[in-house]
């Protein structure tokens, strides 16, 4: 296993990949890449120089409404990037998807809009070779919500590999999004470890005394913390990975409002060595 971060692409992002336990990034924000070969190849320069690579990219995959006069279009815009990931060693693309969820209809029915627009993503991707990697995102307005992700338990996520069951879709798993809703994120790891293709590392701080007190309907009983500074347990996290015989990179998603300005490197930095230290190696 590698440690990485997730970062829009900078010369300072490798600087502190290098200076820091790091191997690897994530990239957010890579779209405009696409189609400036100038800025890619710069990029492989840097990366070079910096002894970096690039795990994955973040990217905003097809909505599940979308139509069919679209899929074209979509399917384009997703070759290009599986093109551009393999131009930088198979990296995965990753990101908060499928969006489009639709609370008028069933989960049954919502996975089946996810299977005529992701099915062709899955052949598209079983073709050049690219892994393509939802995150456990609820969504910003709570799981569910009219446009939000599918990607959000592991009952939806269980009937979504079910209707696509190509092995190149599957998750960024990230722990901190079960922990809020209660759900068993070991238990989900033994559900899903082959669909697994990356791993985000952020924590959850809750706040007992707010949920006794407003219940888990309000909003404010919890937030995203760096892995080191709430309670996951992350060396038993990473030792049933090894159990399972999973290897892959873990990217650190810094959401953490404790280290933010100046200090955004330095929660990088200290999270990054804590996990570093959880690794079994």
């Amino acid at each position: 296993m590698e440690l990485g971060f997730l970062t829009p692409f900078s010369e300072d992002a490798l600087k502190l990949a290098n200076e820091g336990p790091f191997t690897c990034i994530e990239i957010g924000g890579s779209a405009g890449w696409i189609d400036d070969a100038a800025q890619r190849e710069s990029a492989k320069k840097l990366l070079a120089q910096y002894d970096v690579r690039v795990a994955s990219f973040m990217v905003l995959g097809p909505s599940i409404r979308t139509s069919k006069a679209e899929m074209a279009g979509e399917l384009g815009s997703m070759g290009r990037l599986m093109d551009m990931a393999n131009e930088f060693g198979g990296a995965v693309l990753t990101g908060a998807a499928p969006m489009g969820y639709d609370p008028s209809k069933s989960l049954a029915d919502n996975v089946a809009m996810f299977k005529e627009v992701y099915s062709p993503v899955a052949d598209l991707a079983e073709a050049k070779g690219v892994n393509v990697a939802f995150e456990n995102w609820p969504g910003g307005r709570g799981p569910f919500a009219d446009g939000g992700s599918l990607t959000v338990t592991p009952e939806a996520i269980a009937a979504m590999f079910e209707a696509v069951p190509s092995q190149r879709i599957g998750l960024e798993f990230d722990p901190s999004h079960f922990m809020w809703q209660g759900i068993d994120s070991m238990k989900a790891v033994r559900e899903f470890i082959d669909r697994i293709h990356i791993i985000h590392a952020k924590d959850t701080e809750i706040y007992d005394d707010q949920v006794a007190w407003r219940g888990t309907y309000s909003r404010g009983w919890w937030r995203y913390r760096l892995p080191g500074f709430a309670k996951f347990d992350w060396p038993a996290f990473f030792a049933l990975f090894y159990e399972l015989e999973w290897d892959g990179d873990i990217v650190i998603e810094h959401e953490d409002g404790s280290f933010e300005g100046d200090r955004r490197p330095l929660g990088f930095l200290l999270s990054g060595n804590y996990l570093k230290k959880s690794i079994l190696e």
